[in-house]
């Protein structure tokens, strides 16, 4: 498995924990349940997966070309995404309507664990065509 496959794999746990702490806080502490947003910060640990080893290339030109196909797939996702909320925030508060700070955090929040969650999901996809290569 490469070092982009294992990262990727740890942020789709860390997505997955984050959701899960989220949900589980939100009927206790309801708005406060944000504060389960902060395992998001887990993803910092990720460029750990990129150490040196002896006699082990880091990346190659494939691992490079997968994660910049990721990366467009995740931005792109990200904007219809955004564009649409916006149509929604507009739909539901209207143009004289002021947005609720909890719903523009929360956005922000969720917008990151889309881009990440794509980001991941594609880069597992696109390793998982790759046949017995995708191995190290």
């Amino acid at each position: 498995m490469s070092q982009a496959q294992k990262q990727a794999w740890f942020t789709l746990i860390v997505i997955a924990s984050t959701f899960a702490a989220v949900s589980v806080l939100y009927p206790f502490l309801g708005r406060a349940a944000a504060g389960g947003f902060g395992l998001f910060g887990f993803l910092g640990l990720g460029p750990l997966f990129y150490r040196r080893h002896r006699g082990q290339l880091v990346t190659d030109e494939r691992d490079q070309i997968i994660l910049q196909r990721s990366t467009l797939l995740a931005y792109s996702i990200f904007w219809v995404a955004f564009v649409a909320s916006a149509m929604l925030t507009l739909a539901v508060y209207g143009f004289d309507g002021a947005v609720p700070v909890p719903v523009v955090m929360n956005a922000l929040f969720c917008a990151m664990l889309l881009f990440a969650g794509t980001h991941a999901i594609a880069t597992l996809v696109q390793y998982g065509k790759g046949g017995v290569d995708a191995r190290s």
